[in-house]
């Protein structure tokens, strides 16, 4: 398995900001090296196994080329992690890209495309979504401006694909070695039915280590419960459904999650089947 995050930069200060927390990430996950895409033109193909996903960038992802790649080394300056930058050797017709799919993870801004002009809080691109939807890795999703994060909070309403998102968080904050807190607002399921859906996914033991809280919630709506997630914390969830982004495993939307909560986002797609687990490091 590939064991790099790749990174699509965008040569302006919110680029700097985004590119600044993948490397973080990086730093804090053994084994994990950087990507550095600078795009070459606003669009690029990726063929997953699920099916093909055409991004579309803003032209703010091609401005100042001239820069581009000083700024990221200077961005990057600090940073712990390896790092490189690719290139494509791959077109398609019409001279597009075609990026390779078997990376660990790929970074995201919230907004992709056509909806470049509502960045911000309150909605995630048509393109993210079709890459979550797809990818056999998760999509991390940076928050707007850099920050550290100290613990993990792991969305987990008691679907399959919930344990899968409980998995990855748990395996991040065991690499990062940070806390991690389980997330869930009952709604329609019961606190047993959890325990035996994360029991079948073998990790209910670790939520009796020192470093893990389960926060269960019955009462209070979904949106008013969400401050109760620290603001320096790395979230996780999953995403699943016909209409992705609109059903998550814990029955509320991404989009309420991302308009609340700035922060950091790692989102597990139907697809995802790279565990982190399998990175180099991820025993020790």
């Amino acid at each position: 398995m590939n064991s790099r995050l790749l990174h699509i930069f965008r040569n302006s200060p919110m680029g700097r900001e985004n590119l600044m927390q993948s490397a973080y990430f990086c730093d804090n996950q053994f084994g994990l090296s950087l990507a550095v895409y600078i795009p070459v033109s606003t669009q690029f193909i990726m063929h997953f196994e699920a099916g093909s996903v055409a991004v579309d960038l803003d032209g703010s992802y091609t401005r100042y080329p001239a820069t581009a790649r000083a700024h990221a080394d200077e961005a990057l300056q600090g940073f712990k992690c390896s790092f490189g930058f690719h290139t494509p050797t791959e077109f398609a017709t019409g001279n597009l890209p075609v990026m390779p799919t078997d990376w660990a993870m790929m970074a995201c801004p919230r907004v992709l495309s056509d909806q470049s002009g509502r960045i911000g809080l309150g909605h995630v691109g048509p393109k993210v979504r079709s890459l979550v939807k797809h990818a056999p890795f998760p999509i991390f999703i940076p928050s707007m401006s850099f920050k550290p994060w100290k613990s993990v909070t792991i969305f987990f309403g008691g679907s399959a694909l919930g344990a899968v998102a409980a998995k990855e968080g748990m395996a991040i904050a065991r690499l990062a070695q940070v806390p991690f807190t389980i997330h869930t607002h009952l709604a329609g399921i019961t606190r047993e039915d959890c325990e035996g859906r994360l029991g079948e996914a073998g990790v209910l033991g670790q939520l009796r280590s020192k470093d893990a809280q389960w926060r269960v919630l019955d009462e209070g709506s979904f949106e008013e419960n969400l401050y109760a997630v620290p603001h320096d914390s790395l979230v996780v969830v999953g995403a699943a459904g016909d209409k992705l982004m609109k059903e998550l495993i814990f029955g509320s939307k991404l989009e309420t999650i991302q308009a609340t909560l700035p922060n950091p986002l790692v989102v597990v797609g139907p697809n995802c089947r790279t565990p982190w687990e399998l990175l180099p490091g991820a025993d020790s």
